[in-house]
């Protein structure tokens, strides 16, 4: 003995849930925020290592494109990830130092840990602006977005 299968526009007709659902949620606009950090952080170590093989160094090109990555994201995150990427510049160059850097440690000089902080140290100080700067863009421009929203927000609420 089988039931028959109920009919879908009758079941909601009967709980009354077509009148309080309303229109359909609209998907949010961006890209999310986990894909965006891994793009820029990826690119940041690919122009590192980049200038690494072609300068022996990590500053200029590096910086201009932590720079880059570091207004570009939040610009395209979607708005309720737009903090991560404000927290990724320092994250992305610790990292390309990280990759890249390992072609600047001297040979020798003191044991592995006290080389590769000596070559961490020296990377981060002499760079230390554009990660600043990377960093205080993207927080401002974070920051501005979320404002925009919330007083998008307020204005159709």
């Amino acid at each position: 003995m089988t039931l028959p299968a109920p009919d879908p526009e009758e079941l909601v007709a009967q709980s009354g849930a077509a009148e309080v659902a309303g229109p359909a949620p609209t998907p949010p606009s961006g890209i999310p925020g986990w894909l965006v950090v891994s793009i820029a952080t990826l690119a940041v170590i690919g122009v590192a290592v980049a200038e690494v093989l072609l300068e022996e160094r990590i500053g200029l090109w590096t910086g201009i494109a932590l720079v880059g990555v570091g207004v570009v994201a939040p610009l395209v995150t979607r708005h309720g990830d737009r903090s991560l990427p404000a927290m990724m510049p320092p994250l992305a160059f610790l990292a390309a130092v990280l990759v890249a850097g390992q072609a600047l440690v001297e040979p020798t000089g003191g044991s592995w840990r006290t080389r590769q902080a000596v070559m961490i140290v020296e990377t981060l100080g002499t760079n230390a602006p554009w990660v600043i700067a990377a960093t205080a863009l993207s927080v401002t421009i974070a920051t501005v977005g979320h404002l925009a929203d919330r007083r998008r927000r307020r204005r159709s609420g």
